[in-house]
Order: structure tokens, then C-alpha cells, then sequence
């Protein structure tokens, strides 16, 4: 009965509603705006779709991300901007869709911070689905299973990312693969994630593919970081952020000794996934180092390399001679990976690691002697510096790359730090997220070991040096107001994007919050104390 209701009343319904739609032209942005009441007798003269309908929600002419499970779509957009991004609204498969909020009216700043949830109809003949459209101040990056593998036999997924929708050219799109990363974060139910991106040739073969993803830089090897540890979400790329502006460039070659990255919200498959933070691997190309096939075939007696710290260890010259430690991990000594394209599995390409263990192992003369001729001790005091303004006890004997580099005829270190999470109050727990929240470390050493052995022995003058880059430091990135509105800025992006309150109704047992009034705390009471650490180094 109700079909042919449908069909007798359909030409006059259409009618009706010609007069009462309001063609919205909001700023730029054009979308179908119907009063509930209509809505509410188009409904009832539709069928609702069991089971969902099959289509897509564009934004100039561009499918948006959708999260299938509550019908919701995404659109990025500037939300300290009050003019609306210009561009209209369509769907695909023949679909209608109708607003049943005038958004464009409202506030765009309000409507993306309180998460809002924008109804609308979307009519397929005689079937309806009623959906709805949620700003974001974030990008939104999602994965969608494709029929296809890598060339090493992975599932492909058609990735996408989607940028400010006021943008010009604001959506990437390839394919890459994706895998769990991460040593303790492997146990969180939000995974991290490993992504090579890559596309598909006209032969049908699937082959490496670059893009500059965000401004980050352009490459096809990428990490979502879950950032599941920090309840506030914004730890580790605080300290990224504050050692690009402290650290990361302070070295011979004029390159990026560090990381960066961006927040973006992801969506798998159609499931809502989270809040990420879009970054990069340390690897020889953010490093301009040749790889070491390239170095060996041209015969270099020096090779440069990179080793990547991922358990804890002290400093033992035994742990990079003998035997190895697991017999299956070849690239695996002293807590230790070896990065690159190419393992020897012999003595030599362990070196410059047992030469630095047998110089921390050195009675104070031979350590004063060696220390500069194997390491950049103002590379080493900055970073012991950085642990200590950024509390990073994770950071002790862990969590640091060490990057050897030719100088000469040999090699010549330099410390990355990496993984920051565990900073600014949180540290190491035995707990689900592995971190707790605590004032108890304010006023403790870091002890990355290389730093204090130089410190304690005032090793190439570098208590004057750290004097002096503290001072420095304390007058731009770590003054303390400073330090204090850069956080409350990044927690502001978080919540005025409306990710913070997705990443909470997400992960609800995640442990997420907004609240870093502890964090301030801590912050402030941090830096009175390296302050009088420093000054008490020639005491």
C-alpha cells in the first residue's frame, strides 16, 4: 500500500518541496537545506533502507571519508576561519540529498568543536537514509581494502587524504600497505601503524610512490603514531616540535637530525580509528646519506650507518662483540637496531657502536681523550640538555637513534632522540597504557648516559657549552610562558577541531583527556629546577 501511495503522490510531493527548500549559498558553500517538517512527510512517504545505501557524499565533486558504522561523513575545513570554504555538495548514484540543518548559517568555529553531528537526508527513488556531516579542523587520512597486494605479496589499500577543503588540490589519493609497529604499543588496542605508499602502472605492476604528505616532506615511507600512552595526546609532538627549533639542525651537514609530524584522524575500512599523528622514520634519506649498498659498491672503507635504540641497555663493548645475543636477529646488538638496505652480519658494521661502549666503559682519562674523536659532544650535550627540559626518563638508554657518520677516515656519532611520549610528567608504569601522570620526577636526572659522563667530567669544557645553550634555549622555545602556550595551543587545535571528543568516544577506555593542568604544573616546576641545576654545574 505504501509503494503505491508513493507513486500516485510523488509528482505533487516534488512540487511541495520546490517551495520549501532553501537552496543554501552560505559563503561560497552551496548545499540543499529542507525544514524538518517537510523532511519529516518526505520520510513518511519513503521507505527507509534496511541495510543502508550505496553512495557517496561529494564535496566539490570529491567523495568525502566515511565512517559506515554511524553514517557519518567528514569534511576538513578551516575552523578559525568564519568564511565557509566555497564549493557545493552532490552525491553519486543518482542520490538526493537534503540538509535538514541550515549549518551555513551557524557558527563554523562552534559547529566543528562541539563535534556536531549534521543531519541529512540522502533519497535513492523511493528509499531514504538519513546520515549525517561532521566538520573537523583535522585532516582526515582513510584506508579502504582493495583486491590487490604489493610486490612482496601485502594487501594494498587505497589510501586517502584529505586536506582543508578550501584548499586547492586538498585530496591525495595512492595505494600503500599497512602494517602494526611498535615495541610495548603493540599490546594497545589502537595500533600504530608502518605505511608504503605506492601506485599502480599502467602494466598492472605495483611500484614505490612519493608524496609530500602535509608539508612533511615527499617519500612513500610513513607512521601513524596512535599516541595511545599520553593521556593528553600532545606529548610527543610537543618535543618534536621543540627539538626541530633546539637541536635538530644543529649539526655540520645542514640536515634534519629530528622528526615532524602532524595530527590527522583516520578511518579503516569505514571504522572511525581515531586521532593519529602523520610522521616520518629516521632514515638515511631525512638524513642525505647514500644507502649502504651504494657505499659498498663504490668500495667506501668507511660506512655510514644508522642504529636504532629500541630496548634499554647500558653502554657494554660485550654486547657489540661475540656472538649475537638472538641468533635469528642479526641486525639486533646492545638494544640496538641496524637500519639499511643491507646487512653484513660481521664485526665492522657494529664498530663505531663498540668503540663508543669501550670509551663509556674508560677509566676518566681515556674518556676524555676518545669522547670527541668518536662523537659530536655538542650534539651529545644537547641532547642530554633536551632529556633534561623535557623530563624524557624514556629516553635514559632508550629511544634514541645513533647515526654514524664518515669524517675523515672514520666515523663520527650523533644522537637522535625519538619517541618522546613518555615527557612533561609521564613516565614508565606497569600499567594497560604502560605511562602514568606524576609530579614524583620533577626535580630527577635524566641519565642518558653519554651526556652525564661528559657532564661529570666537564669533558671538551660542555658545562660552559650547556650554560650557555640553556640560557638560549630558556629565552625562546623552553621561556616558560612560552613553553606553557605552545601546549595549550596544541590542545587547542585538538579540541577546537572536535578530534579530542572523537578520540574519547572512540577509545573510551583510552585514557584520553583534555585536562593538562598536572602537564602546566609539571612544566613550570621543571624548568625552575634545570635552572638550578645548570647553574650549579661549576659548583
Amino acid at each position: 500500500m505504501k509503494k503505491g501511495l508513493f507513486a500516485g503522490s510523488l509528482i505533487g510531493l516534488l512540487a511541495v518541496m520546490f517551495f520549501c527548500l532553501l537552496g543554501g549559498q552560505k559563503n561560497g558553500m552551496h548545499y540543499t537545506y529542507m525544514k524538518q517538517e517537510k523532511a519529516q512527510k518526505l520520510m513518511e512517504e519513503l521507505e527507509e533502507a534496511e541495510e543502508g545505501l550505496d553512495f557517496s557524499l561529494c564535496f566539490r565533486e570529491q567523495s568525502l571519508c566515511k565512517s559506515e558504522a554511524d553514517r557519518t561523513f567528514f569534511l576538513p575545513v578551516d575552523s578559525t576561519d568564519v568564511i565557509w570554504e566555497t564549493g557545493s555538495f552532490s552525491a553519486s548514484q543518482g542520490t538526493r540529498i537534503f540538509f535538514l540543518e541550515d549549518f551555513g548559517t551557524e557558527e563554523k568555529a562552534a559547529l566543528t568543536a562541539e563535534n556536531h553531528a549534521i543531519p541529512f537526508l540522502a533519497v535513492q527513488g523511493n528509499v531514504y537514509e538519513l546520515c549525517y556531516l561532521k566538520l573537523t579542523g583535522l585532516p582526515m587520512i582513510s584506508f579502504e581494502g582493495t583486491e590487490l597486494t604489493s610486490e612482496d605479496g601485502n594487501p594494498l589499500y587505497r589510501f586517502t587524504l584529505y586536506e582543508q577543503a578550501g584548499k586547492q588540490d586538498w585530496v591525495t589519493e595512492c595505494y600503500t600497505t599497512a602494517t602494526i609497529r611498535g615495541n610495548t604499543s603493540r599490546e594497545y588496542e589502537k595500533k600504530s601503524l608502518r605505511l608504503k605508499l605506492k601506485k599502480q602502472k599502467k602494466d598492472g605492476s605495483i611500484v614505490s610512490h612519493n608524496e609530500n604528505l602535509l608539508e612533511i616532506r615527499k617519500d612513500d615511507d610513513w607512521i601513524l603514531n596512535s599516541l595511545y600512552a599520553d593521556n593528553s595526546r600532545i606529548r610527543d609532538k610537543l618535543c618534536m616540535d621543540l627539538w626541530q627549533e633546539t637541536g635538530a639542525y644543529h649539526n655540520p651537514y645542514g640536515q634534519n637530525f629530528g622528526v615532524t609530524g602532524e595530527y590527522a584522524e583516520v578511518v579503516i575500512n569505514g571504522g572511525y580509528a581515531g586521532l593519529y599523528l602523520l610522521t616520518h622514520p629516521v632514515d638515511r634519506k631525512q638524513l642525505h646519506m647514500d644507502s649502504v649498498s651504494s657505499q659498498l659498491s663504490r668500495g667506501e672503507t668507511v660506512v655510514e650507518r644508522i642504529y636504532k635504540k629500541k630496548y634499554t641497555a647500558g653502554w657494554q663493548e660485550s654486547d657489540f662483540t661475540g656472538d649475537y645475543p638472538d641468533p635469528n636477529l642479526k641486525d639486533f646488538r646492545g638494544g640496538f637496531f641496524l637500519k639499511g638496505d643491507t646487512i653484513l652480519e660481521n664485526a665492522q658494521e657494529w664498530e663505531p657502536l663498540r668503540r663508543m661502549a669501550a670509551c663509556m666503559e674508560a677509566d676518566d682519562e681515556t674518556f676524555l681523550a676518545c669522547i670527541g674523536t668518536l662523537a659530536d659532544t655538542e650534539n651529545i650535550a644537547d641532547n642530554w640538555l633536551f632529556f633534561q627540559a623535557i623530563a624524557g626518563f624514556d629516553n635514559e638508554n632508550k629511544n634514541v637513534y645513533y647515526v654514524a657518520r664518515r669524517r675523515g677516515n672514520d666515523s663520527y656519532g650523533y644522537f637522535i632522540p625519538w619517541d618522546m611520549n613518555l615527557s612533561f610528567g609521564a613516565v614508565y608504569a606497569d600499567n594497560a597504557f604502560y605511562a602514568e601522570e606524576t609530579m614524583d620526577e620533577v626535580e630527577s636526572i635524566v641519565c642518558f648516559q653519554p651526556g652525564m659522563r661528559m657532564i661529570e667530567l666537564d669533558a671538551q669544557d660542555c658545562r660552559a657549552y650547556v650554560k650557555e645553550r640553556w640560557k638560549k634555549w630558556r629565552e625562546g622555545e623552553f621561556a616558560t610562558d612560552a613553553l606553557l602556550a605552545r601546549m595549550d595551543a596544541l590542545m587547542g587545535q585538538l579540541t577546537a577541531s572536535g578530534a579530542m571528543e572523537r578520540e574519547m568516544e572512540r577509545w573510551p577506555s583510552g585514557n584520553a583527556s583534555p585536562d593538562i593542568s598536572m602537564m602546566r604544573r609539571f612544566v613550570q616546576e621543571r624548568m625552575e629546577f634545570v635552572d638550578l641545576y645548570v647553574d650549579r654545574l661549576d659548583h
